[in-house]
């Protein structure tokens, strides 16, 4: 029997539930350090995300040090500009516009620079995926703000980069992600579509 149901409806409020919904993509953090012990809480949360066969591809990069975020917050927006140099998508062209700009950091000032890779054992690449998510919310958690920086995908065909922060051959990367203390607080949320079940079969 098909209902007919489209809409997700009123949310239910728990811990988690409200973490989940607090989330925000942060662009903006304060210059508060973020300790190790953190950081090392918010990977471990990443190492228990669902894997496929018990896998555990997960493999992480942390890059603390000011002065190499930025040098390969520069690489990675020279990867992305001669890779999309001739696109005519309309959302790639914008990228390109707003990359071009010397003055735009992709990594944002953040403190901290984690980057995920799937290791070469790896059955499924979204257990990397989930894995970030799970480093997201848990950043959330603890009140750091996160963002995953697609346009940084690039340093993982970066094979000069890949050696100096030591990742072993056969690695890839899936997810650059940025955390810190966010400098603003009580981002909006931008508005969440409803209307998004295809079919509800009961």
């Amino acid at each position: 029997m098909t209902d007919n149901i489209t809409t997700i409806g009123e949310k239910i409020s728990n811990a988690v539930l409200d973490n989940i919904y607090q989330r925000r993509s942060v662009r903006n953090f304060s210059d508060k350090e973020v300790s190790d012990e953190i950081i090392k809480e918010i990977i471990r949360a990443g190492t228990y995300a669902p894997t496929a066969v018990n896998k555990q591809p997960w493999r992480f990069v942390v890059i603390k040090n000011k002065q190499l975020v930025e040098e390969y917050d520069d690489r990675a927006k020279k990867a992305f500009l001669a890779a999309y140099k001739d696109t005519e998508i309309p959302e790639m062209v914008r990228f390109v516009q707003f990359l071009s700009k010397p003055a735009t950091r992709i990594f944002y000032g953040a403190p901290v620079l984690i980057l995920v890779f799937a290791s070469p054992n790896v059955i499924n690449e979204h257990d990397c995926a989930l894995a970030a998510e799970n480093m997201m919310l848990a950043a959330q958690s603890l009140g750091i703000g996160s963002c995953w920086i697609g346009l940084a995908d690039g340093l993982g065909y970066d094979m000069e980069f890949l050696k100096e922060v030591g990742v072993p051959e056969g690695h890839k990367l899936i997810a650059p992600l940025i955390f810190g203390y966010p400098s603003k607080q009580n981002l909006k949320a931008s508005v969440r579509n409803a209307d998004v079940i295809l079919k509800w079969i009961n």
